[in-house]
């Protein structure tokens, strides 16, 4: 789960020497985006396919299910991008398109992406010019096998009479054998309160 959104936050920043294809797949106790849960049930299984090119091109897809008898309670994301080094910071432009349930709006969002070290600055657009999310993150090794990824968000509408809301996660990985991510997740939303979530995943390489 968190696997998947960290990935994607620094696809733009790596540059594989041949071309690439992986695929996840994981479970969790919910699905969180942006400090909001978003499933409908308290246990998800997602997964995903990713492929990076030489060029810095990439794309992927991804998706939820909290119930594999009603598909209603899914989500299928679909992205894509390019990235390149100027100097010492990576950018990156690309697109994600989301696609929910029925009682959960669908939108696409273009976003830029910088990165330097161990730090990452993102902010999105929607398609409808309805609002800007911008990010600031910061990712930490440590232990040879496991992570850190600290996150501020902030969510900015553009209509005057709805407030900015902030949003911080923490996010521990730590890696198991046979590639398989033990993944720990604390989050507050101004408006939403604290929430905790454990995922585990597993990634295959083709």
């Amino acid at each position: 789960m968190f696997k998947y959104l960290l990935v994607l936050s620094t696809a733009f920043f790596t540059f594989a020497a041949q071309a690439e294809l992986t695929s996840n797949i994981g479970t969790a106790t919910k699905y969180m985006f942006r400090g909001v849960k978003q499933s409908d049930q308290d246990i998800v299984v997602h997964g995903g396919v990713d492929y990076t090119s030489p060029w810095g091109i990439y794309a992927g897809a991804w998706a939820y299910t909290g119930s594999i008898e009603d598909f209603d309670t899914s989500e299928a994301n679909a992205y894509a991008g390019v990235s390149f080094n100027l100097w010492n910071v990576a950018v990156g432009l690309g697109a994600i398109t989301y696609e929910r349930s029925e009682d959960k709006p669908d939108n696409t969002e273009y976003n830029l992406n910088l990165a330097w070290d161990a730090y990452r600055l993102s902010t999105y657009q929607d398609e409808d010019e309805t609002y800007q999310y911008h990010e600031i993150a910061a990712n930490y090794d440590f232990w040879g096998n496991s992570g850190l990824v600290f996150t501020v968000g902030l969510l900015d509408p553009e209509q005057e009479q709805l407030d900015e809301t902030y949003n911080y996660g923490i996010s521990y990985v730590h890696a198991l054998p046979g590639r398989v991510d033990f993944e720990v997740n604390v989050t507050r939303h101004d408006d939403k309160g604290n929430s905790l979530v454990l995922g585990l995943s597993r990634q295959f390489d083709w």
